[in-house]
């Protein structure tokens, strides 16, 4: 991978309900069944063979006990509104593009309709992840001077 990449905005939720639901899906990302590919290879945990994922350590998202913890080993953080519990905030730790689609496909379906992330990369490259539907989609921004 190895593409540089920075967040420049967010809409990102998750109602509290679904938030337990989330984490199980982010866990089922090391089973082989679940993700057949990945840039990186693979590796063995408790006797299984499991999918390794750029920059995560699986056994960091595999032993966490709250979304938040699971999230922070794809080096993404989120905000939790402290009244309600739903997640209102998403947040890029790292420096470079690694398996983040394979996350937000996991997520896609406990994350709130019209939610998206917005980056940016080397050489100019603008794209968000788009939520709708249970479904994430990346789209890129053409930049047009008139």
């Amino acid at each position: 991978m190895g593409y540089y990449m920075t967040q420049r905005d967010a809409i990102f939720n998750i109602k509290a309900e679904d938030v337990e639901k989330a984490l199980a899906a982010i866990k089922k990302l090391a089973d082989p069944e679940k993700m057949k590919l990945s840039a990186s290879g693979g590796g063995i945990v408790n006797g299984k063979p499991v999918i390794h994922y750029s920059w995560v350590t699986n056994n960091e998202f595999l032993e966490a006990n709250t979304l938040q913890d699971a999230i922070i080993a794809w080096r993404w953080n989120i905000g939790l509104d402290r009244e309600t519990g739903d997640v209102c905030e998403i947040f890029f730790e790292g420096e470079k593009l690694g398996d983040d689609e394979a996350l937000f496909k996991a997520l896609a379906p406990y994350v709130e309709d019209g939610s998206y992330i917005e980056m940016s990369g080397e050489e100019g490259a603008l794209w968000r992840w788009e939520f709708n539907n249970g479904e994430v989609e990346e789209k890129f921004a053409t930049v047009r001077w008139d």
